[in-house]
């Protein structure tokens, strides 16, 4: 390996370069030290402005939240004193949770048998549960309302009032007990007289109240709290000191001093910043009161957290201009080195087309001197010999192309001959049969029916009616096949009743089911839903499904199932316990005239027939390929 200081010395270019590359380093060093000690400071008044916008919008907030609150109580107290009647109450407190899905809960009392009629307690309590809003009757022996705070208190300050947090216990979906902290505003209803006959208190839930403010923070670190009139946690990230601390908990005066100040501060409804050494971190509090009540709300925004940003953009820069240090060496020792080593490219590109490589363009030289004109007319035959080769190599291709499409056209001839043969005679074997027996009958006919026994003769007549039903069958698939391939929409016309088209359709082909095959009905829908289809298609679809099942299952189980898939689809499905369909044969048995075995009945298009039917009316079928016992199809129909 060559020594890098060697490398330097007989290298003009990389001389070059590097005096360059020294020179802008230090101008990019003394550049960007003077630009962090300036935007440090920049950035640190920009934080603390931020900081405070985010404290005042989010006291704005919280007072639009409380404001809201109080409005749809007072408005529901105006109601109920204007109609003070049990049986409004109710409606009254339900009404304003309903209107209102950001409220917890509405609890309308009143005084102890100020509603004779109603007993000794009567409180109309509507809450908001699963999505729903649920109004129940309180009050009891074991809970007396009007020793709660938040019925004494107003009471108490003969006024509205915003009660302190508490806990809330609700039961769980699973019927465990979970707390929930709440708020409630509270007022007393006051009669004609003044005097206070119940209290109308509206429930707030601090959880989402805290969840909506934390939303709003400066910074993925930074969090809000919230005190109480006694300095109590209503908001904390730590949830075990919610009510049960205040902000003097486990303080020491000598090492806390400066948390006990704030605190006091906080208290005596003052607003401003103060910088304090939190969990270990330098942070600064920003704090104010809440105008409509005693309690305080405050911004904790970690110190290093207002910098990381910052740093973490010094750091980016600091890698983005090694990169471009490093790059710049590299770009200046390029240009310099393309300036005096033309020959080089000429020998290598003389190399490459050498191997074989005409591809690979010299590019062409600005340069008016022998090398340059050297290099271009070199340029210029590599560019005709490239030229000629791409032609040949091109013709090449297309004939190639030209082979495969031709070898690919004539397989796909000869597939669509062998199917087009295969159709002609299976459709012919399918005509065939039964037409030979009602040629063969006709003339039994001829010869002289009288003689013939009436029981007999009504067999050769079912037997011919059955056959020719059979031929106008296969004409009737074929002219429907026909016509959906060439049908975008076609109307539903028709209502159906599910159940009672189910029956029907059973009914026809029990008759002719073999005694080893049991046909079962289920039905998960009431008689009553009907379901719109085009009025020819659906029945035929059905009984369809039913024929494939019965034609393939020579004993077991033929099964239809009628039962909804959402709400908005519905499902018939047919399961079999007959031959089966492998897994390679799942998806071609819905290829038109495609049969698992060509011996046998059909022309193998009712499976197609049934698909597009389905699509054509906004559903599917499928084959459920889940089930191994046999065959299980499904076909799915929108209700609507």
């Amino acid at each position: 390996m060559s020594n890098p200081i060697t490398l330097i010395r007989h290298s003009l270019s990389m001389r070059i370069g590097l005096l360059i590359v020294s020179f802008a380093v230090f101008i990019f060093v003394v550049s960007l030290g003077s630009m962090y000690v300036m935007s440090r400071g920049y950035v640190r008044d920009d934080a603390m402005r931020r900081a405070s916008q985010v404290l005042n919008n989010t006291a704005l907030r919280v007072n639009e939240i409380l404001d809201e609150v109080e409005i749809a109580t007072n408005n529901t107290n105006w109601l109920v004193r204007t109609h003070l009647n049990p049986d409004s109450i109710d409606i009254y407190s339900h009404r304003l949770i309903e209107m209102n899905p950001n409220f917890n809960g509405c609890s309308i009392a009143f005084e102890p048998y100020y509603f004779e009629e109603k007993g000794k307690y009567f409180s109309s309590y509507s809450y908001r549960e699963n999505g729903l809003v649920e109004t129940e009757q309180e009050g009891s022996e074991e809970y007396r309302y009007q020793d709660m705070e938040w019925y004494l208190m107003p009471k108490r300050e003969n006024g509205p009032c915003w009660v302190d947090p508490f806990f809330d216990d609700y039961e769980d979906d699973d019927g465990s007990i979970e707390q929930e902290m709440i708020t409630s505003y509270a007022m007393p209803i006051l009669d004609n007289d003044g005097q206070c006959i119940g209290v109308i208190s509206t429930d707030l839930s601090i959880t989402w109240l805290s969840q909506t403010i934390s939303a709003k923070m400066p910074s993925e670190r930074s969090y809000c709290i919230m005190l109480g009139r006694e300095g109590t946690y209503f908001i904390h990230p730590d949830q075990s000191k919610l009510v049960r601390q205040t902000v003097f908990t486990d303080t020491d005066p000598d090492r806390d001093a400066d948390l006990i100040s704030l605190g006091n501060t906080m208290l005596r409804g003052e607003s401003g910043t103060q910088q304090l050494y939190i969990n270990g971190e330098d942070c600064y509090v920003f704090y104010r009161q809440l105008p409509k009540t005693e309690w305080s709300i405050a911004i904790v925004y970690p110190e290093d957290e207002i910098f990381r940003g910052y740093n973490r953009l010094f750091y980016i820069v600091l890698v983005i201009i090694t990169i471009g240090m490093m790059m710049l060496l590299f770009f200046c020792y390029q240009i310099i080195n393309g300036a005096i080593e033309p020959v080089n490219q000429l020998a290598s590109q003389a190399r490459h087309i050498a191997a074989g490589n005409f591809d690979e363009r010299m590019p062409r030289s600005e340069r008016i001197d022998p090398v340059g004109q050297l290099q271009n007319m070199f340029g210029t035959m590599q560019q005709y010999i490239s030229g000629y080769i791409n032609d040949i190599q091109h013709v090449n291709d297309e004939i190639e192309q030209r082979n495969e499409a031709l070898v690919i056209a004539n397989r796909q001839a000869q597939e669509a001959l062998g199917k087009k043969i295969a159709f002609m005679q299976d459709l012919t074997h399918q005509v065939r049969t039964p037409l030979n027996i009602i040629i063969g009958f006709s003339q039994v006919l001829r010869m002289g029916h009288q003689s013939i026994p009436d029981e007999e003769l009504e067999t050769i007549i079912d037997a011919m009616q059955e056959n020719s039903n059979n031929i106008k069958g296969i004409l009737d698939k074929l002219l429907t096949a026909a016509f959906l391939e060439n049908t975008t929409s076609v109307p539903k016309d028709t209502r159906f009743a599910c159940n009672d088209l189910c029956r029907k359709t059973m009914a026809g082909i029990r008759l002719k089911c073999p005694d080893t095959v049991k046909m079962n009905f289920f039905t998960h829908v009431p008689d009553s839903l009907t379901i719109p289809a085009i009025s020819d298609a659906l029945p035929k679809m059905l009984k369809q499904m039913l024929d494939n099942a019965n034609q393939f299952t020579q004993e077991g189980m033929i099964t239809l199932e009628c039962r909804l898939k959402d709400e908005h689809n519905l499902n018939f499905i047919v399961t079999d316990t007959g031959i089966g369909i492998s897994e390679e044969n799942a998806q071609r048995v819905f290829i038109p005239f495609f049969k698992l075995d060509y011996y046998s009945e059909g022309l193998g298009i009712g499976l197609t027939l049934i698909r597009r039917g389905a699509e054509l009316m906004g559903g599917t079928f499928d084959l459920d390929t889940t089930y191994k016992k046999g065959a299980r199809f499904v076909l799915t129909l929108p209700l609507f």
